[in-house]
């Protein structure tokens, strides 16, 4: 057996596979991409979603504002898009579960205005959009207490 082959082995067998990539547009990001690799696998695995993938991109406002506008109809920039692989279905075949877009620009403002940390109010962010791309959703007051209630418990969990 050859190197290669038994660390594939030992990777599929302890799930060492990365649950995420990390693209970044921006130079500066102030949140340790470590971090952000440990909040994805944290929050799949607290859903029940650990052998899942998501891919993480951290933009400007210019990108987001776009892709709001082409697939929300919206132009304005906002904090987190979360775009689904299984568009909208319970079940796939993949493990990707799909791709979260991150304004840093306007979560630094939303931070500020929360007066709570860049880091906390990121990280809220991107367990928010890990949520979407669950099938939660806040389209009612219902939905939205029970997903913002599974936000919170998860980023609390994730901090202590």
């Amino acid at each position: 057996m050859t190197q290669k082959t038994l660390a594939l082995q030992l990777l599929v067998r302890y799930s060492l596979v990365m649950p995420c990539i990390i693209y970044k547009t921006l130079k500066r990001v102030g949140v340790l991409e470590k971090k952000i690799e440990n909040c994805v696998a944290f929050t799949l695995k607290k859903i029940n979603k650990s052998k899942k993938e998501i891919s993480v991109h951290i933009v400007g406002e210019n990108k987001i504002r776009s892709l709001n506008f082409l697939f929300r109809g919206l132009d304005r920039p906002t904090d987190v898009l979360s775009f689904s692989v299984g568009d909208g279905e319970k079940f796939f075949l993949s493990d990707d579960l799909g791709d979260i877009f991150i304004c840093l620009p306007y979560i630094k403002k939303q931070a500020k205005e929360n007066e709570v940390t860049l880091e906390e109010e990121f990280f809220r962010m991107l367990i928010h959009g890990i949520l979407h791309l669950c099938g939660h959703d806040h389209e009612d007051k219902k939905e939205a207490e029970a997903m913002f209630s599974r936000q919170e418990r998860i980023l609390s969990n994730f901090f202590s």
